[in-house]
């Protein structure tokens, strides 16, 4: 007798669901092996994370497609991790298999909202016009400038008419680096120096773009939790490897820990502004997380430079192959 054919809308509960359950494991199993291999450098720590980032968006649609046997029901008695067997629990009458993947998908929505909305504050807001700086804050930019600009080619740096101090890269095709009026007052020479190295290292990498594409993808899985929790933390691994780069482009590392601060003790408290109807109650659990994204910026900025580990190459094929046969066997 055939298999009877199972619904479309049970199909696309069971596709978003092992895509959750998928992207989970994936980001689990690439942390313990963060952990074990102990990897300190950003670098090869965004490395891995983009391993884990990449395994729902092209991985399992191939394992989908590719091994359509991995629906049946022999093997999901052999499997590893069967998020249908939710199924099997009666609860008040509820299907808790649905219950449960409807309340992932919607903490995936809200996690993307909180940034999405955020950006559309930000832009709706639009940029400050250029401003002109007098003689002293001029020679200060100036001098900051001079040891990263080696050969006098002079990074694209645009100054604000602001009294808040912020110093940030932005712009797709013609990236930039602005610096406020604000920014040059709070920070010394050395401060100055290193925040804009730090810049300089984003702008070199065309991270705003990078951002762009990200945002772009976290829109298109916006129903996986998951992966918007680790396109926050790929952000977080990119800060620091800002900061490193910038520390080899000319930054000091004590300096660029003491301009961290004093921008953040600056501008902290205007991050609390809502971004969502109940954003107010998420306020301050998002200022301590910054402040402890910040902390950690700081004690590693602190420490001596992290070491690259050998065989980069090879660890990272090894954490591909060996995450994609975990999860084969997850359904």
């Amino acid at each position: 007798m055939p298999r009877p054919t199972m619904a479309p809308s049970t199909l696309t509960v069971d596709l978003l669901a092992q895509g959750i359950f998928h992207s989970l494991v994936a980001a689990l199993f690439i942390e313990a092996l963060v952990r074990s291999w102990a990897v300190e450098h950003p670098a090869q720590r965004v490395a891995l994370r983009l391993v884990a980032l990449a395994y729902p968006l092209l991985v399992f649609p191939a394992l989908v497609l590719l091994f359509p046997q991995r629906g049946d029901e022999a093997f999901r008695d052999a499997a590893l991790l069967s998020g249908r067997r939710w199924r099997d629990v009666p609860f008040l009458g509820l299907d808790l298999y649905l219950v449960f993947v409807i309340c992932l998908a919607a903490a995936g929505l809200l996690l993307l909202l909180i940034d999405v909305v955020a950006l559309l504050r930000t832009l709706r807001r639009g940029r400050p016009p250029p401003g002109r700086l007098d003689a002293p804050r001029t020679a200060a930019l100036d001098a900051a400038l001079a040891p990263l600009s080696p050969g006098g080619d002079r990074p694209p740096v645009v100054c604000l008419d602001r009294d808040l101090p912020s110093l940030f890269c932005a712009g797709v095709r013609r990236p930039t680096i602005y610096v406020t009026r604000g920014a040059i007052d709070l920070l010394d020479a050395g401060e100055l120096r290193a925040a804009l190295a730090h810049e300089l290292a984003h702008l070199g990498r065309r991270d705003p773009a990078r951002s762009w594409v990200m945002l772009g993808l976290r829109c298109a899985m916006w129903w996986n939790p998951t992966f918007q929790v680790l396109a926050r933390a790929l952000a977080r691994d990119a800060e620091r490897l800002a900061d490193e780069r910038g520390v080899g482009l000319g930054g000091d590392r004590l300096a660029l820990a003491s301009a961290l601060l004093k921008l953040h003790r600056a501008t902290g408290g205007l991050d609390a502004r809502r971004t969502l109807l109940f954003g107010g109650a998420l306020a301050g659990t998002l200022r301590r997380a910054r402040s402890q994204d910040l902390e950690g910026r700081v004690r590693a900025l602190i420490e001596p430079a992290p070491a690259l580990l050998p065989l980069p190459w090879l660890r990272l094929g090894l954490a591909a192959t060996s995450m994609t046969g975990l999860l084969y066997f997850v359904t």
